[in-house]
């Protein structure tokens, strides 16, 4: 029989040798958890910094897409009316002396009713620049009514627009040219060329130049932001630190590379043609006299303006079929690598972990297509899960 020593069962009996043995014993297993705990936590702030990665970059991509519809949007309809129903002067035109209509026009419907431009509103059957003026469409809605007058640009006014030059000139030299001021208001108004229509002549030819070279900076900018998904690859890198620029969300940047959106300009190269009052006696302004009749003032893009004449861009059917996927919703997702443990197990390669969302791109108009015809700047981004 062993002998055990009469000191060890003084230690046995101890009440604090009692509690301090299952202490010593649960030791590796409490270590064990705080391990766990740790490694649990690492994978949890991996997740959530891939996932927030992702979230970050397609918004931050897909804003570029809606800021470049809106700004096309805007170079569409918006800002020409703006600029035209704020420039156009005089307010009123004066009829020649013999002239017995009833109706009043303005500069503004000189260019309008030829089909210069498209304006907002309902008020736009009359042709009459007054009431036209007074719209102004309410922040809050989802439709402006941007259009031609008439149906002087009905081959325009399409999601796929055609050119047809000429359609409301009304002599036979207009046959080949977009006529831009109306003829009939030269006629009989006093529309005189050095005191009235040249100056607004002049406005109107450097305001769609300008608007032409404002779309040219936003298409050049959009696509190189978008640009082998450039925008979110930077983003994404950023905020993981996990990978190199280049393969950064490499998954999801193939995806998202697919709805890069392409706008097509839609310039003219035909002449243009203003009809003017013709001066005599230097007071083709004033009611009464010296009203000699209209003539016609041909401007040549290429030649006269070095470039085509710029009007609006559109979508091309590509661009549509993918904003119309784009408004449904588009699935991301991005494979990520997860730390190395203290244990040696590769859960990247057991568990294959990604992360993933939804990104939409929507206006409020049935086929998502708010860029033309009928422009209204109002494209927004939602990420979901």
């Amino acid at each position: 029989m062993m002998h055990i020593p009469t000191q060890f069962k003084k230690i046995v009996h101890n009440k604090r040798a009692q509690i301090l043995l299952p202490a010593v014993m649960l030791a590796p297993i409490f270590i064990l958890v705080v391990y766990l705990l740790f490694e649990t936590s690492k994978l949890s702030m991996t997740k959530v910094r891939q996932q927030f990665a992702l979230d970050n970059g397609a918004y931050s991509q897909m804003s570029a897409t809606s800021g470049y519809l809106n700004a096309v949007a805007m170079v569409n309809g918006p800002l020409p009316y703006r600029v035209m129903q704020e420039g156009a002067r005089p307010a009123k035109l004066v009829k020649r002396l013999g002239y017995e209509g009833d109706d009043e026009y303005t500069v503004f419907d000189a260019f309008y009713m030829a089909g210069a431009f498209p304006v907002a509103g309902p008020n736009k059957g009359t042709g009459q620049g007054g009431a036209v003026k007074k719209f102004k469409p309410s922040p809050e809605s989802n439709d402006w009514g941007f259009s031609y007058y008439g149906k002087t640009r009905a081959n325009w006014e399409k999601e796929n627009p055609s050119s047809s030059a000429g359609s409301v000139g009304t002599e036979d030299e207009d046959a080949d040219a977009y006529v831009m001021t109306i003829k009939e208001i030269a006629d009989n108004y006093f529309f005189s060329g050095t005191a009235i229509a040249l100056p607004n002549i002049k406005d109107y030819l450097t305001t769609y130049l300008r608007t032409g070279s404002i779309y040219k900076s936003h298409t050049y900018s959009y696509k190189d932001i978008v640009y082998k998904s450039r925008m979110f690859r930077e983003s994404y890198w950023l905020n993981t630190k996990d990978c190199t620029r280049k393969d950064c969300g490499k998954q999801a940047a193939a995806t998202l590379d697919r709805y890069i959106l392409e706008t097509v300009p839609f310039e003219i190269s035909e002449p243009l043609r203003f009809y003017v009052t013709g001066d005599y006696g230097g007071a083709s302004d004033k009611a009464g006299t010296y009203h000699s009749g209209s003539y016609a003032i041909p401007i040549y893009p290429g030649k006269d303006l070095g470039t085509k004449f710029f009007q609006f861009a559109y979508l091309n059917a590509k661009s549509r079929k993918l904003l119309k996927q784009l408004s449904r919703g588009v699935v991301l997702k991005q494979k990520y690598k997860l730390p190395d443990n203290r244990f040696n197990i590769n859960l990247t390669q057991r568990y294959q972990p990604y992360v993933r969302n939804t990104i939409s791109v929507s206006c409020p108009r049935r086929g998502n297509n708010c860029v033309w015809p009928n422009p209204i700047s109002k494209y927004s981004v939602k990420v979901g899960p």
